[in-house]
């Protein structure tokens, strides 16, 4: 369930598309723009949909065993994963800015962790269930890290198109199929839980 709530609110996303006036400019010609075919479309909405799902299903799982310092403190190395994805998919130069980023990444991730309350031990989480939450964290950052480097390429290489509209869609319907995954996910799990008994 936390997993779905993650992603639910893509019909938003519909509504601001359907009543904003987002208009390309008419002296532009667009009679020599190839637009992607409804296969090519349906592929990159499939591939990222799966995994907004995936990310979001390990973000959850890792919530649940992790204190919300450690999660966040993980969760946080997603900058530096997108930079080392940016840099193999989208040859993305390591300019001072990034590397300044990254150091007070790493500095207030330090911070947090200094400041973490004694409320949030994890006594009640088993070592296994502590690991698992780990792996999966740290599996939900390189993924939302893969992810943003993989929609830059797909923006630049397969859609070939950055206005607004089309960034738009592309979260949109990414989002309407994870939602659609993990909602077939959790009637499976539903189903079975009520089989058992």
């Amino acid at each position: 369930m936390g997993t779905l709530v993650q992603l639910i609110g893509f019909p938003v996303l519909f509504l601001f598309r359907f009543f904003s006036k987002i208009k390309i400019p008419k002296s532009t010609d667009t009679s020599f723009r190839q637009f992607p075919s409804f296969i090519t479309l349906g592929s990159v909405y499939i591939v990222t949909g799966l995994i907004v799902s995936t990310n979001s299903y390990m973000s959850s799982v890792g919530l649940l065993y992790l204190p919300v310092s450690t999660f966040s403190l993980i969760l946080a190395s997603q900058l530096a994963f997108t930079a080392f994805f940016s840099y193999f998919l989208n040859s993305q130069k390591f300019t001072p800015f990034i590397i300044n980023s990254l150091f007070l990444l790493t500095i207030s991730s330090a911070l947090l962790v200094v400041n973490t309350d004694a409320s949030q031990s994890t006594s009640n989480v088993s070592r296994v269930k502590y690991v698992i939450g780990i792996i999966c964290t740290i599996s939900a950052s390189a993924g939302i890290g893969l992810l943003l480097s993989l929609v830059q390429l797909i923006l630049r290489k397969v859609l070939k198109n950055h206005t607004v509209s089309t960034v738009m869609d592309l979260v949109a319907y990414q989002s309407l199929v994870a939602s659609c995954v993990v909602l077939i996910g959790l009637f499976c799990k539903w189903g079975v839980g009520n089989f058992d008994k």
